[in-house]
């Protein structure tokens, strides 16, 4: 029913080999049991205004639920979160997953905003070429950042792989 996503500092290829055991966060099997663990009565499941307090925490496991179900039985553990925790900057990225010997970052975004500090800090501190925003954007690949809409997220490794850049 849960999945660990740990963190790894993403030093290198595999990431399991850079991966913190004692840092990690939870997928649940369905966005439905996220809403009930929060203890959440029925009657506010169906207020929309509950949708926009949870609106990040809910993308963020529908984004996780759909990169683990796309990928096969024996990579259902490649996934994997960044956390830069330093005093003055901190970071973090939502996922990260290998994909071509490549280190693909992955931002969630629920909304069509957000600056994207974390996926720009990553992308200098380990020099990738570029990172993924998911979205409620049209797909568009502008600052090294290639955006995908949420119902795209199946076509995410066909989409990677046809980038023009190519990869360091």
């Amino acid at each position: 029913l849960i999945i660990l996503v740990h963190t790894t500092s993403a030093s290198g290829l595999p990431l399991i080999s850079h991966m913190n055991e004692k840092k990690c966060k939870y997928l649940f099997l369905d966005t439905g049991l996220v809403q009930r663990a929060c203890n959440l009565g029925l009657e506010l499941l169906f207020k929309e205004d509950l949708m926009l307090i949870n609106k990040g925490a809910l993308a963020e496991q529908f984004v996780g639920q759909e990169l683990l179900a796309y990928k096969g039985k024996e990579e259902a553990n490649d996934l994997y979160s960044w956390v830069r925790e330093e005093a003055s900057s901190s970071a973090e990225i939502d996922y990260l997953i290998a994909m071509e010997s490549q280190i693909i970052p992955i931002e969630v975004k629920s909304g069509s905003i957000g600056s994207l500090r974390s996926l720009k800090i990553f992308l200098t501190e380990k020099r990738i070429p570029f990172g993924v925003r998911i979205s409620e954007l049209p797909f568009s690949f502008s600052n090294d950042v290639l955006t995908i809409p949420f119902y795209m997220i199946e076509q995410l490794e066909r989409l990677v792989k046809a980038q023009k850049r190519p990869f360091n």
